[in-house]
């Protein structure tokens, strides 16, 4: 076959009958055939027909005409993907607002009766009962309760927060928001914004001063300039003051060991060394004097850090660790009364005997409480039968006493 007897047929009905593998391979063999330079008289020229119409367009308005049933189910597997990852994230964020939703209505609920269970309480003179120790009141609440309060409080700007941010991701069709894009109307960030915003600038900061200092070729961090100085440079530079107080008061040190021709002590001059040892001196002096007050008390076992007459810093860590325990052991036992009182008003048997719950609380209670009623009862009959009559003067004094009574 020659190029007078191919080219002119070359035409959209051929490229119909041929398979659709074939026709994909025919550009990339023009390719070849072009960049070896075969001669045309070979039959390479037709090989650059089916190149030029097996483009991208060509392609195109030929499988318009007879679409291949494996490619077309490939094109639209692959749309559906695509929507399905659009869709997917939309659905993510429309879940997150229901829950939202749900949890807002939720907490609202919860807050609305706790409300009226204070007011309540408040009209009878008592305290509401609670099991939450956030939910104590002012002059009862410890160190359990404003740790929860701290916590919850967090939470709840958190899921304010991702709601925020679900809403924009819906309302920009399922585009990805980020926790520092999701502020209020004032412009004011969640905690994960905050976050996540201080750790951008942190790097941020980073690579400015790391370029300059690459472009302005300076070999330490903290040999920038002070505006251009980064984290990397601030840390370096107070690690060399460190460093440089501690060689300067050290070299002090031995000057004047020189002169006065003794050792002379880090305490007895300025720097970080001098007040580590102070510290450290403090703890053995305070330790010295407890020594000695118990050994002028021999009859006590064991004198505590806090109970010395110099406490020193165990004996000031110590109270504040003893204060703490207190706080919250009387935290608790509060809690713990109030917990007994709220089953004690909410208990199945007697908010509706007749019920699931408590027609299965009044059996259990019942066989529970009838073995030691058994035994009470016979504890009393074994008590009547070891009784003795009572004396003359003993029946004299009741008879007497019933007289009174009758009288009166």
């Amino acid at each position: 076959k020659t190029e007078r007897t191919l080219a002119p047929e070359l035409n959209l009905c051929t490229m119909q009958l041929l398979p659709y593998s074939v026709v994909r391979t025919l550009p990339l063999l023009g390719v070849v055939c072009t960049a070896f330079h075969i001669p045309q008289h070979h039959g390479i020229q037709p090989l650059r027909e089916f190149s030029r119409l097996t483009s991208p367009t060509s392609l195109n308005l030929a499988t318009q005409a007879s679409p291949d049933p494996d490619s077309s189910e490939k094109d639209k597997n692959s749309e559906e993907m695509g929507e399905i990852k659009n869709k997917g994230l939309l659905r993510l964020a429309q879940l997150s607002l229901e829950d939202y939703e749900w949890r807002q209505s939720l907490f609202k609920s919860n807050e609305a009766d706790r409300k009226v269970e204070e007011s309540l309480a408040r009209m009878m003179g008592d305290e509401a009962s609670y099991v939450r120790p956030m939910d104590a009141s002012s002059e009862t609440i410890g160190p359990l309760g404003l740790l929860e309060k701290s916590s919850v409080d967090w939470l709840m700007n958190v899921i304010d927060e991702e709601a925020r941010r679900a809403e924009k991701i819906v309302g920009q069709g399922g585009a990805l928001v980020r926790p520092y894009e999701a502020t209020t109307p004032d412009g004011e960030l969640g905690p994960l914004g905050m976050v996540e915003k201080k750790f951008v600038d942190f790097l941020e900061n980073v690579r400015q001063s790391e370029r300059i200092r690459t472009e302005a070729k300076v070999l330490r961090p903290k040999d920038l300039d002070e505006s251009q100085r980064g984290p990397l440079g601030k840390a370096e530079m107070e690690a060399v003051e460190q460093i440089k107080s501690i060689f300067a008061s050290e070299k002090l040190r031995a000057q004047q060991s020189k002169k006065r021709d003794r050792v002379v002590r880090p305490i007895d001059v300025p720097g970080p060394l001098g007040d580590f040892e102070m510290a450290v001196l403090d703890v053995v002096q305070a330790e010295r004097q407890r020594k000695r007050e118990k050994d002028e008390n021999p009859e006590s076992l064991f004198l505590r850090p806090k109970d010395s007459k110099v406490k020193g810093p165990l004996g000031e860590l110590e109270e504040q660790a003893v204060e703490a325990v207190r706080k919250l052991t009387d935290e608790e036992r509060y809690r713990l009364r109030s917990v007994k009182r709220l089953l004690d008003e909410n208990r199945p048997m007697e908010q509706d005997q007749m019920s699931v719950l408590g027609f299965v609380e009044t059996v259990m209670v019942g066989i529970i409480r009838a073995p030691i009623l058994l035994f009470q009862i016979v504890a009393r009959v074994k008590e009547l039968l070891d009784s003795e009559p009572l004396d003359e003067e003993d029946s004299r004094i009741l008879e007497t006493k019933k007289q009174q009574e009758d009288r009166k």
